[in-house]
């Protein structure tokens, strides 16, 4: 008796920021956990006006925004700070790894429909408990 089996399988993942967010902390080798500060401390995002085209300045002052957050204030003059030392590098690892999952080998090339999703990826960074960057758990 002969059986042949044949199984096909399609799978259809949309790409939108929570899938994002979830692949950049597979491949980042960091837990999704997080713990959250409390709203008081974390800066309202400071959104583009409505209907004003994104462009890559504003690429670069959501991962400007980012720093001064995790890094501190001072991050651009005091690159022997506690914060500077320990979360610029990873910060860098991040936006790269977050503009080659939007397509992009750096944040600075991304194209213009991916500017949006960059900069609330940016946005939703914050440090894990076990120090490392991440993102809040969307569940």
């Amino acid at each position: 008796m002969k059986t042949d089996f044949s199984i096909n399988v399609n799978v259809s993942i949309g790409v939108t920021p929570e899938v994002v967010a979830l692949v950049t902390s597979i491949l980042t080798k960091q837990p999704t956990a997080t713990v959250e500060a409390p709203a008081s401390e974390q800066p309202a995002a400071e959104a583009p006006a409505e209907g004003k085209a994104l462009t890559v300045e504003d690429v670069r002052e959501a991962m400007r925004r980012a720093r001064v957050r995790i890094e501190g204030e001072d991050w651009e003059t005091n690159t022997t700070g506690e914060g500077y030392t320990k979360y610029h590098r990873q910060l860098n690892a991040t936006f790269k790894n977050i503009a080659a999952l939007l397509g992009s080998d750096k944040p600075s090339t991304l194209s213009e429909e991916n500017y949006a999703s960059f900069i609330k990826q940016c946005d939703e960074l914050i440090v894990g408990a076990d120090g490392t960057i991440t993102t809040k758990c969307p569940f």
